[in-house]
């Protein structure tokens, strides 16, 4: 009678080590599928300002006065992005619109504008710089710049090119990045 208590024993034992491995490995996987989510939704959060900035400024010769402040103000920016004079994404990283990576006022005349993630770590920046945007996103873009110790520009047809492939991005992205994207209107 000992020895089958002892294996029933053992059987037990089993299964709760098999299920705490069990439990960990859902765990793992709900932590990485919602890190996903969050990338997903800054991606789409992109999509959406420029979608946003297009159609403000669709019946305009071109992007004349944009900036963050202009964007807040005039109802631009998503009701979820709005945090006082500041925007931010669903990574709760700071978002800069405007001609550059300081926001800087859109000019007359130009065809530009960029939006600009700030303070991105190296996982965030990866996945941002390589995300499959739809085809009329991607090919809007004039050029993508990872700025960390150094500025990396990648354009269409150059030797740093768009897309961006996750190998180059790998090597450019470093442990803090904003990412600009500069974007016909």
């Amino acid at each position: 009678m000992n020895f089958m208590n002892l294996i029933n024993s053992m059987k037990q034992k089993k299964k709760v080590i098999a299920l705490f491995f069990f439990l960990l490995l859902v765990c793992f996987f709900g932590i990485f599928i919602q890190s996903d989510s969050k990338i997903d939704l800054a991606a789409q959060q992109l999509n959406i300002l420029t979608d946003n900035i297009r159609n403000y400024y669709k019946a305009k010769p071109n992007a004349w006065g944009l900036n963050s402040y202009f964007a807040l103000k005039n109802g631009i920016v998503p009701q979820e992005m709005m945090h006082g004079r500041q925007i931010y994404n669903n990574l709760n990283k700071e978002v800069i619109i405007g001609a550059d990576l300081l926001g800087n006022t859109v000019m007359p005349g130009s065809r530009t504008f960029a939006i600009v993630y700030k303070n991105l770590s190296f996982e965030q920046c990866v996945d941002l710089s390589t995300f499959p945007f739809s085809q009329k996103l991607s090919l809007s873009f004039e050029k993508i710049d990872i700025i960390n110790t150094q500025n990396n520009e990648f354009s269409w047809g150059n030797s740093n090119s768009l897309p961006i492939s996750k190998d180059k991005a790998k090597e450019v992205c470093k442990d803090k990045n904003d990412i600009l994207w500069n974007i016909y209107l």
